[in-house]
């Protein structure tokens, strides 16, 4: 008797397990693994309030992110200056920068060296030199901490780009490694196609959008 009832629990639990591994698979009634607070933990998701100190038009200054409230806004981090793939980007984000601010986006750069830094390297290196957006300074690593882009080893930033609607929400975002610079007409298309979104009627961009294509619509 023992026996059988014995059974009868290991059978039912093996049954609940089952359940369970069905419930968590793609053709299951709860698909876990497209949830963008698990999966993707930073879209959706405001940025922090901060002040930092940053080299811009010459100046050591102070900004405040929430200034930018209003506005779309472009988080370029990266790991440090004096270095060689970071002056690239940093030059072609800067050759980019016109067109940002004309479809309504500001530009800042952010690494964990001092503005003094940022305004030496400025000052002497060919690419900086063409830099007229804020490189800002996260010298406590506050800010790459709260975003996820902080290298706890080396005290230095990864190569992290965010996307910032008007109201501070992370609507894209992108990491690579070191070695790997990145493309400023990629995020343009991006930033442009999130805007598009924001303001269409509904509308989704397809892969590769640029502005003037058409959207997808919902039927």
């Amino acid at each position: 008797m023992k026996t059988r009832i014995f059974l009868h629990i290991l059978l039912c639990s093996i049954i609940s397990m089952s359940f369970l591994a069905c419930s968590d698979s793609r053709g299951g009634s709860t698909p876990r693994s497209v949830q963008y607070p698990d999966a993707f933990p930073y879209i959706g998701k405001y940025i922090p309030d901060m002040t930092l100190e940053a080299f811009h038009k010459d100046e050591i200054k102070t900004l405040r992110l929430s200034q930018y409230r209003g506005k779309w806004l472009i988080l370029f981090f990266y790991p440090a200056d004096f270095t060689f793939v970071c002056p690239t980007e940093l030059r072609e984000m800067a050759e980019y920068y016109p067109k940002f601010q004309k479809a309504g986006a500001e530009v800042i750069s952010i690494s964990t060296d001092s503005a003094y830094v940022h305004r030496a390297w400025h000052t002497h290196n060919d690419d900086v030199k063409k830099v007229t957006y804020p490189m800002a300074s996260d010298r406590s690593g506050k800010l790459s901490r709260a975003l996820g882009a902080y290298v706890r080893d080396t005290g230095t930033a990864v190569r992290a780009s965010f996307v910032v609607d008007p109201e501070g929400k992370i609507i894209a975002y992108e990491v690579t490694d070191d070695s790997i610079g990145r493309s400023a007409s990629e995020l343009l298309r991006k930033f442009e196609a999130a805007k598009a979104v924001r303001e269409g009627d509904g509308g989704f961009c397809p892969a590769n959008w640029h502005v003037g294509d058409e959207m997808v619509t919902p039927k």
